[in-house]
């Protein structure tokens, strides 16, 4: 593939630093979600660096659980802030709790993967903790069209990955 030319198909499309807001605004088929993150540190804190609270999702074609599974991994954070969101977590996702390598683990969770859903955790997260709050998004398979008409700001494209085809 040639400098400056579009694939027609992306085998992975990444954005990140999204507020819920936004998630809320994605027209991506929702088929195409292979994995969600939502990301929370205390403000004007770099969330690599500072303490910091992960839930996260891998879809069904990408994880060994295949999909079942949604975890929560707290890093260097006060369990003031930690406790509160595992149960806003817990009450939103549910599913059967378990820890495993240092991540709580919500299994066979019965929350509805939606758009909504994932906007309202981040909000919920984000209010409860009081933390700053930011969500990544990755697809897999999207054609140069659903890329070109997305509604998510271009500029939040963190990687992609063109399908060789």
């Amino acid at each position: 593939m040639g400098l400056g030319v579009e694939p027609n198909k992306y085998k992975m499309i990444s954005y990140n630093q999204l507020t819920p807001e936004e998630v809320l605004k994605t027209n991506y088929p929702l088929e195409k979600l292979i994995f969600w993150d939502i990301t929370s540190s205390l403000p004007g804190k770099s969330t690599t660096d500072a303490p910091h609270i992960t839930v996260y999702w891998y879809g069904p074609h990408i994880s060994s659980d295949k999909g079942y599974v949604i975890r929560m991994k707290s890093v260097k954070i006060d369990p003031k802030y930690s406790e509160p969101i595992q149960n806003v977590i817990s009450s939103k996702v549910g599913g059967e709790v378990s820890q495993k390598e240092g991540a709580t683990e919500f299994k066979s969770f019965t929350m509805k993967i939606s758009y909504n859903s994932i906007a309202d955790l981040g909000n919920s997260i984000r209010t409860i903790g009081k933390l700053s709050t930011e969500i990544t998004l990755e697809f897999g398979m999207v054609t140069k069209e659903e890329k070109a008409n997305s509604t998510l700001p271009k500029a939040k494209i963190l990687g992609e990955k063109p399908l060789q085809e």
